[in-house]
């Protein structure tokens, strides 16, 4: 059944709206005319479809030294002769602090607010019902969130501008930077109850015990013209570049003379957002910065965040410590296409850099996990071509069950004298999120979890997050041609003995609160960021940590013009504070991984949300405007995202409208996908 529950799953995906939902009545259109993957609906009291609401994404980015300030308009557009509310959920990056929101029609600007999530839902409601435009923007993950735009005449055109801001991130003498453009449908695992409710949505997903807001999470696809990106990059680096790229798009470069700041657009403007978008640049070798600081006073308090590479004296005397890797693969349905290609390329490169000192095991899962050796083995000739055989035949097919390879990569760990590393390749794709982090939290042990995020568009909020938890770090493989680098990268982490067990102070004695409270383990190349609020100026930084050789400490002058690099900087107009404060809120959020309880959380969250005008699980962002346009409110219409590039697992399912015929089909697959479950969890 296992082919079958993967069809009912993906084929579900297509399916715009909740079959039990009452579609409105709107203009027909012929199936016949539309361009293969326009989004239409189908209406339930006659044969006629109806066109959906279409966006496109206008992005424009600033960077300034290691800070990012973008501002992302959304452009809604109704075809349809009917009032709609549109609800688009699509992803932002998982580290964005989001703290804007304008609602803009015609010459007016609205200015959005900041409430807590059921008061500006309230809010909305009842300027929907009374006629007026509104917005509401809500986030269902760190890296996922949903504007509803209520009230969209007929052929009308609506603006929507989010703003936020991020770090940019660094690593290994580069810097780079993310925009995800759409997102790989989620699989949702648990059999939904009849009793279970949940947070309703107009997703195609079903509330489940692991997921209860299913419907909110899993928006429609489209296999082409979904939404379009439109991209343009401003980047004040403060040093001259010597590579400017972008392995994801064709781009266009503005060169200026350094220090003038340099533009970078889209070579194609309105591109299909089928991808993540990614930008990446380095500075002259002699200009490689060791440190950055920078600084922002905000409501009588001082914030800074600090970047610090540690030396990397000493890690080679350190020697080369036998290893014993776990490789997980995922071979559920959503890695079909390139993305099974990528990660099968992926863990051959890794299986071809063991050592003879070293062990090692390979486990695939889809609906069901299973583990090539029973136990881990020597890394000889024998055993790793064993390994490539076994890992070449892997297909991707079925469910997400990433539960059962956690518990077999976990499975009978021991204080060895070998590191025990997992490398976890995969991309992400599921929706129990919270259930997944927190096995992770509570069954580590000894062992460090590397994630390796594989496709177009994989689900950075888990991969970094199961990384954070695993005390590992996460790596991206967004292309074929770059698996080579990419995991030689990763693997000369493995190679380099960790700094563990950090401690970071500041001299003079301020009294401080640095985010993250636990600091991460360190490995080659890869530098500490951390955001802090200090009650006064400090003149240097002290990092002390452990390596198989024992302590070691770094200090580094914080005064301007020092730190080899990036010196002491103002961020006045930056908003360092929200960054600050996004930071902590991930913090507290992790606390309820740990075991805090929600009631605790939740009132910290808000208050610091509200504090900085941040959003939140807590809290939303909602925009009204006064005068009434319409006498009577639209149903929601979900927005269809573009399918992420390469991904083949939809086949030959439908493109256009769902027809009765489907319609059956897809009843007749749903209860026989069910059955496949409930036997399965009954077994």
């Amino acid at each position: 059944m296992t082919k079958l529950t993967h069809l009912v799953f993906f084929t579900l995906a297509l399916w715009p709206l909740d079959a039990s939902a009452e579609p409105h009545r709107r203009r027909a259109f012929s199936a016949d005319a539309a361009q293969a993957g326009v989004l239409l609906l189908q209406a339930q009291t006659d044969e006629s479809t109806w066109l959906a609401p279409q966006v496109s994404n206008e992005v424009e980015l600033r960077v300034t030294g290691m800070i990012a300030r973008a501002r992302v308009a959304q452009v809604f557009e109704n075809p349809s002769d009917e009032v709609v509310e549109a609800v688009y959920v699509f992803p932002l990056p998982e580290t964005a602090a989001v703290d804007g929101l304008t609602l803009v029609i015609g010459e007016r600007k609205i200015v959005g607010e900041i409430r807590e999530r059921g008061e500006a839902r309230q809010t909305f409601e009842q300027a929907k019902a009374e006629g007026k435009k509104a917005s509401l923007l809500e986030q269902e993950r760190p890296n996922l969130f949903t504007t509803r735009v209520a009230n969209i005449g007929p052929g009308e055109v609506v603006q929507v501008a989010l703003s936020y801001q991020q770090d940019v991130l660094y690593d290994a003498g580069r810097f780079s930077l993310l925009f995800p453009a759409t997102l790989t449908p989620r699989y949702i695992p648990g059999n939904a109850g009849a009793e279970l409710q949940g947070l309703l949505g107009t997703g195609w997903g079903t509330n489940t015990p692991a997921v209860p807001d299913a419907e909110r999470i899993t928006p429609p696809v489209v296999l082409e013209d979904g939404p379009s990106l439109d991209m343009t990059v401003t980047i004040d680096a403060g040093f001259p570049l010597e590579h400017l790229t972008s392995p994801s798009h064709a781009i266009d470069v503005v060169p200026t003379a350094a220090p003038a700041p340099v533009t970078v657009t889209l070579r194609h403007g309105g591109q299909l957002a089928d991808r993540d978008f990614r930008l990446e640049w380095q500075p002259k070798p002699d200009r490689a910065p060791r440190s950055a600081l920078f600084e922002e006073e905000y409501k009588g308090k001082r914030y800074a965040m600090l970047m610090l590479l540690p030396p990397d004296a000493g890690l080679d005397r350190d020697g080369r410590i036998g290893r014993e890797s776990i490789f997980v693969i995922d071979t559920s349905g959503s890695m079909s296409g390139t993305s099974i290609e990528q990660a099968r390329a992926a863990l051959e490169t890794g299986l071809a850099k063991l050592q003879p000192a070293d062990h090692f095991n390979v486990i695939e899962f889809n609906s069901t996990a299973q583990r090539l050796f029973h136990t881990p083995k020597p890394a000889n000739r024998d055993n790793i071509d064993k390994a490539l055989g076994w890992v070449r035949r892997l297909a991707a097919d079925g469910g997400t069950e990433m539960l059962s390879a956690l518990s077999l990569a976990f499975e009978g760990q021991k204080t060895a004298e070998r590191l025990q590393q997992v490398i976890f390749i995969t991309d992400g794709s599921v929706g129990n999120e919270s259930e997944l982090l927190r096995y992770i939290h509570g069954h580590l042990g000894q062992q460090r979890l590397f994630t390796v995020g594989i496709g177009s568009a994989p689900n950075h909020y888990f991969m970094r997050g199961a990384a954070r938890f695993g005390r590992g770090t996460f790596t991206h493989v967004a292309d074929a041609g770059e698996v080579s680098t990419v995991m030689n990268g990763l693997w000369k982490r493995l190679d380099a003995p960790l700094m563990s067990d950090l401690e970071l102070t500041w001299v003079d004695g301020p009294k401080s609160e640095t985010w993250p409270e636990r600091l991460p383990d360190l490995y080659r190349g890869e530098p500490l960021v951390v955001l802090t609020k200090l009650d006064k100026a400090s003149s240097a930084a002290r990092l002390v940590g452990r390596r198989s050789s024992g302590e070691v400490s770094t200090q580094l002058a914080l005064g301007r013009g020092t730190g080899g690099g990036l010196s002491r900087q103002s961020a006045a107009e930056r908003g360092l504070h929200r960054l600050w404060a996004r930071r902590k809120i991930e913090g507290l959020m992790d606390r309820m991984i740990e075991g805090t309880s929600e009631e605790e959380v939740r009132p910290l969250v808000t208050a610091l949300a509200l504090e900085h005008h941040l959003m939140s699980k807590y809290t939303s962002l909602v925009a009204v405007d006064k005068a009434r346009s319409v006498e009577a409110p639209g149903r929601a219409v979900a927005v269809a995202n573009a399918l992420p590039a390469g991904n083949t697992m939809f086949g030959n399912l439908p493109q256009t409208a769902t027809p009765g015929p489907t319609c059956l089909l897809l009843s007749i697959l749903s209860f026989a996908g069910a059955w496949s479950l409930l036997k399965r969890g009954g077994a």
